[in-house]
């Protein structure tokens, strides 16, 4: 779309909607951005008046726009960097959760190794009992005293 199509459709949304001016007679009324609408005469009592008031009422509506536009512009950035700083905090957590995890599951690991281990020299130690009972118990053992 070129500069000028757009521009003459942005004087088309700013515009007052209706009939032409000689066709209006607004007193009191109130236009969508609270201010009072203008008087609208017919264009042989207040041409120039009317058309000033009009250019005026234009220019304001822009610089109202020109400014929503600035504030929508700067929450949007502000918006764009908190959800960066979000994901970077999602990412930092989602590590040290998967950090934490495989610890976790090495020092299972670990703990089900030591267990057996445990229960292995248990096994030993019942083993050896028994091996010393035996010798000691066997014919020719003395009771020294």
């Amino acid at each position: 779309m070129n500069r000028h199509l757009w521009k003459s459709q942005l004087c088309e949304m700013v515009q007052p909607s209706g009939g032409p001016a000689a066709d209006q007679d607004v007193l009191g009324e109130e236009s969508p951005l609270g201010k009072p609408a203008m008087l609208h005469l017919p264009s042989e009592q207040g041409a120039p008046e009317t058309l000033q008031r009009c250019l005026e009422e234009n220019q304001e509506l822009r610089d109202a726009i020109r400014q929503s536009n600035q504030i929508l512009r700067e929450r949007c950035e502000e918006l764009l960097h908190f959800q960066a700083s979000q994901r970077e905090e999602k990412e930092f957590l989602m590590c040290k959760f998967q950090e934490a995890r495989k610890l976790v599951e090495r020092l299972g690991l670990e703990k089900l190794d030591l267990k057996r281990q445990k229960e292995q020299a248990l096994r030993e130690v019942e083993h050896l009992k028994r091996c010393q009972q035996v010798v000691g118990a066997g014919p020719g053992s003395e009771n020294p005293r």
